[in-house]
């Protein structure tokens, strides 16, 4: 299998528990052992504490939760982010997805191993540091990106700057240096009469140096005994002027940025607090064009509130749908989702009423609500902006669907990269459920619904809706057949509830504002809004909700200013890393889910990744190709074999000349078809569309004049 992680015979060796090694299994063991699928958290909780999972430890859990050890280890095995042997004091992860590869991601990580000493996939000598290469951080808008011990992120990173944190790494104080820097996020108390400033603490921000501002700011205030309250709000989506502070005025936000520590002192000697000019100063945050020009529903709370005040999310509309959904009958509410037009935003665009419909309609006393933010798309980070800046939205929504369908329990798939997102839903979960938004008696409905959020463990696929159900049941992400669907045998064989972040925090504004206030945007049956992702080689990064129609030419020049080099614009890729290129004479069609289809396009999750004309197509479709033979999930031959001979092929081509490459480029082809006809899923079935429309569009590249004529995209 392409997860599955080799184990010497040395390794496989019987061990004994060390005491240390016991007592953390067995508290993990009475946490999680009579859990429904409680094999993976118990994994995340025994690694968390130890740094691994011992050999020795398999057998234990194994008995424990009736398993064999084959399965327990076949599931060790088999994500990524498991690990079985301990590793060096410090993780450090860099991003490899086509977002950081348009800036240099791939030179970063050939510095990173020449800088360690240690190649990818390894632990230096002195057990100081491992390197790892991830296919996703979510910061890609802030390209090149690392992750350092699974918790601290670092976007816009340089040779330079990469080895001024080598120093840190390579020193033997680095963890207490690493805990003493992490701040407290929770929610700052309000002091009367002192001035509101506003300093993001999602990830994004984090990976800019939002931290050091939040602590300059306080400290500096401090010492000229100006009284300010600090919010720590999420990000507004302007990606490329974070970390953007706001100052709330009588006029209103008024936006600085990008700030760092450095330009603190100098912010608060131009009057700062009082929202007067300085270099770094756009104005009230809400006429900067590229936020005035969005229409934000899903994301109109994104960015303005503290992310975990209940007092600030019910003062901005929340909870209004929720209430509306308590007082209806579940068909109405089912009815409503329906009339409005909403369409899953997680790729697939299936409507979202329908499935709820199913659901409802099932036999069963159980039903599950699956939220899939499994968000692994280079190119999007839009789950993350919303989990992160704005959970009650998406707890709101969740509880919404189990009150229209009947469901009683609900999870949160959230995938590892993202601590960041983790942290702040289970905060968010556990303060919703103390305000009786969730439990026993939510809003006051006389329904019961409780939400648990599931960490995966850095398996792509596990983004395919049944790969995820397998890994909330504590099993490997191998993609399952259908039928059934998941609607009538799903999470533990019952009807479950799938959709995406995006379209279970959509709901609340429908029900809300009613579903004719929603159908009124977007075009054909493209309705409502889309947070289109804005990433890659481009000068003004972030995220833009607005409704179908505009275009891709109108996002990545008129919102995102073209190429942060300055170079032409070769390449966009739409729809993740198995979405197309889209053809440089379809940049002017409006962004619409049939119009996209109609010409071999997906509009998918609405990220986006910009190339200069320094790109190398062909070696970008080599990477597609590589991506799916490391994240196949093995079942299915077509995948699993197919993109393995597709890297081959590729590799031939740009190596080649003559008949023998002619002869590639067919078996390139015909090797596309096998794989979108013979998989059983996405993940192998579309890995052909960056493959073929590369080739389309950009055949110079692959050594060819043109395109063959019987090239599909």
């Amino acid at each position: 299998m392409p997860h599955e992680k080799t184990v010497s015979l040395a390794q496989l060796a019987p061990h004994k528990l060390t005491a240390q090694q016991s007592d953390t299994l067995n508290r993990a063991l009475e946490r999680y052992a009579s859990e429904a699928g409680g094999l993976l958290p118990l994994l995340h909780a025994v690694q968390h504490e130890l740094g691994h999972i011992p050999y020795a430890a398999v057998p234990v859990i194994a008995q424990a939760l009736n398993l064999s050890r084959a399965e327990v280890h076949g599931v060790v095995s088999y994500y990524p982010h498991f690990r079985e042997q301990p590793p060096g004091k410090t993780l450090v992860q860099v991003c490899r997805a086509e977002a950081c590869q348009s800036r240099g991601a791939d030179a970063l990580l050939a510095h990173a191993e020449q800088t360690l000493g240690c190649k990818s996939h390894e632990t230096r000598v002195d057990g100081a540091v491992t390197l790892e290469p991830v296919y996703c951080l979510g910061l890609c808008a802030q390209s090149p990106a690392i992750m350092v011990n699974e918790q601290q992120v670092h976007g816009h990173m340089t040779a330079a700057s990469f080895d001024q944190l080598t120093a840190q790494w390579l020193q033997p104080v680095i963890e207490e240096k690493m805990a003493a820097a992490q701040t407290d996020h929770s929610q700052t108390a309000i002091n009367s009469g002192a001035i509101r400033v506003y300093v993001p603490r999602d990830a994004a921000a984090l990976a800019v140096g939002a931290d050091d501002v939040a602590q300059a700011l306080l400290r500096e205030c401090a010492a000229r005994g100006l009284a300010i309250d600090l919010v720590r709000n999420g990000s507004r989506g302007l990606l490329w002027l974070e970390t953007l502070v706001e100052v709330e005025t009588a006029s209103g936000r008024v936006a600085y940025g990008p700030v760092m520590a450095a330009d603190v002192p100098a912010l608060l000697d131009a009057g700062l607090l009082q929202g007067q000019p300085h270099a770094l100063c756009h104005g009230l945050t809400e006429q900067i064009p590229y936020l005035a020009q969005q229409e934000r529903l899903t994301f109109s709370r994104v960015g303005v509130i503290d992310p975990l005040s209940l007092a600030d999310y019910a003062a901005h509309g929340g909870w209004q749908g929720l209430k509306a959904a308590a007082a209806m009958a579940p068909e109405a509410v089912v009815q409503q989702v329906l009339d409005s037009g909403l369409r899953g935003r997680g790729g697939a665009a299936f409507p979202a009423g329908i499935k709820w419909k199913t659901v409802a309609a099932a036999a069963g006393s159980q039903k599950y609500i699956a939220c899939n933010a499994d968000e692994g798309d280079s190119g999007t980070f839009a789950d993350r902006l919303l989990m992160e800046g704005d959970p009650y939205c998406l707890i709101e929504g969740m509880a919404i669907a189990a009150l229209a369908v009947g469901a009683t329990q609900g999870y949160i798939y959230v995938r590892s990269e993202y601590p960041h997102a983790i942290a702040t839903l289970n905060e968010a979960i556990d303060r919703a459920s103390a305000a009786g938004w969730l439990g026993r008696n939510v809003a006051g409905s006389g329904k019961a619904f409780e939400l648990q959020v599931r960490k995966g463990a850095g398996s792509y696929v596990c983004g395919e809706e049944t790969a995820m159900l397998e890994s909330i049941e504590g099993k490997r992400g191998i993609v399952r057949a259908k039928p059934p669907l998941p609607a009538i045998e799903g999470l533990f064989g019952k009807p479950t509830v799938i959709n995406n972040v995006i379209t279970l925090a959509t709901v609340p504004v429908i029900l809300a504002k009613g579903a004719a206030f929603y159908q009124g945007y977007g075009m054909g049956r493209s309705r409502g809004t889309l947070p289109f992702q804005i990433a890659g080689n481009i000068a003004r990064g972030g995220l833009v909700e607005k409704a179908f129609g505009l275009s891709l030419r109108a996002l990545v020049e008129d919102f995102g200013g073209g190429t942060v080099t300055g170079r032409p614009i070769k390449a966009i890729q739409v729809g993740g890393p198995l979405g197309s290129y889209v053809a440089p004479a379809d940049w002017d069609d409006p962004l619409d889910y049939e119009a996209y289809a109609a010409k071999g396009n997906v509009v998918g999750h609405g990220g986006l990744v910009v190339h200069d004309d320094a790109a190398n197509m062909a070696q970008l479709a080599r990477y597609a190709m590589e991506f799916c033979a490391v994240e196949s999930c093995g079942k299915c031959t077509p995948c699993r074999i197919g993109s393995t001979r597709g890297v081959e092929v590729i590799d031939r081509i740009t190596s080649n000349t003559g008949a023998v490459h002619a002869a590639n480029v067919a078996l390139l082809e015909s090797l596309c078809d096998t794989m979108v006809n013979g998989s059983m899923c996405a993940m192998g079935g579309m890995t052909p569309y960056p493959v073929r429309s590369a080739l389309s569009h950009y055949p110079q590249d692959f050594g060819i004049k043109s395109a063959p004529a019987a090239m599909p995209v």
